[in-house]
């Protein structure tokens, strides 16, 4: 595996499928499995990472493109854990028959605690506001370097920025956050009007919610983070150089110049951000 301390990479963001990888060298952990066994393989072997190399992967929710069935086959295949928070358990099992086979092998692991080791890995839920069966989660990775903690955020489906949300990514290293549509492409774009109503209400960050969240995580950290990521862009209803723009110009009127921004891709993995 990697030489590097501590590294994180999103294999890719968008409605067709998401997944991200952190890793050191001694621990390898996915958030979320949700493309084919091909492209997951492909992605992690460019990482230097095979499937059976995993530790465990971590499920936010339900929806299809954050789990992909033959991709949970493949990983119980393996014998890799699949941890989830408890709210979601029963949902996932009942969506997909290969999460009801990982339960029957004892490989579906439920998150009764606030945390959960694994390797040098501390993996911490946290809830947002997404309309999915159970709840949607996202999640804190905190791992020891050098006598220092360091500490990754990643959530990639959130309805609105929250003060909770805000307060478990806050002092992290590395932040993934959704920066899904610009508002006035979503309104003239061809979608029908429930479906505009759904990701303005219930669904997903705007650019500009994107960037309020963000400075909100800022407000409460005793430390910026090096890198903030933006994840699960539309590629209808958006395009990585607006939600960039939109969350570097948010931070330039705060005076902060020193995050780096990072795009992230719906079909290939992004760069490796190393803490």
């Amino acid at each position: 595996m990697s030489p590097s301390p501590l590294s994180i990479c999103v294999l890719g963001s968008s409605s067709g499928g998401n997944s991200t990888l952190i890793w050191s060298p001694e621990t390898a952990i996915l958030i979320d499995c949700g493309f084919n066994p091909l492209y997951m393989v492909n992605a992690l072997r460019f990482r230097g990472i095979e499937l059976q190399d995993l530790d465990g992967v971590f499920i936010t929710h339900v929806h299809g493109d954050h789990v992909n069935e033959f991709t949970v086959g493949r990983l119980v295949d393996k014998d890799i854990p699949i941890f989830c928070p408890p709210h979601i358990e029963a949902h996932l099992k009942h969506r997909l028959r290969s999460f009801a086979r990982a339960s029957r092998q004892n490989l579906l692991k439920p998150m009764k605690q606030m945390e959960t080791q694994v390797g040098d890995f501390v993996v911490q839920p946290f809830e947002v506001p997404h309309d999915s069966d159970g709840g949607c989660f996202g999640y804190t990775v905190a791992s020891g370097i050098d006598g220092s903690t360091k500490k990754i955020s990643v959530t990639t489906d959130i309805a609105h920025p929250t003060p909770s949300a805000s307060r478990s990514m806050a002092d992290s290293d590395v932040i993934v956050i959704e920066s899904n549509y610009d508002p006035e492409m979503l309104e003239n774009s061809a979608r029908p009007g429930w479906l505009k109503k759904r990701i303005r209400e219930n669904g997903h960050l705007s650019n500009e919610q994107c960037a309020e969240s963000v400075l909100d995580t800022i407000e409460r950290s005793k430390k910026l983070p090096s890198t903030v990521a933006l994840a699960h862009v539309s590629q209808e209803c958006n395009t990585n150089q607006l939600a960039l723009k939109c969350t570097r110009l948010a931070l330039e009127a705060r005076g902060i110049t020193s995050i780096s921004l990072a795009e992230t891709h719906p079909d290939r993995p992004g760069k490796t951000i190393v803490v």
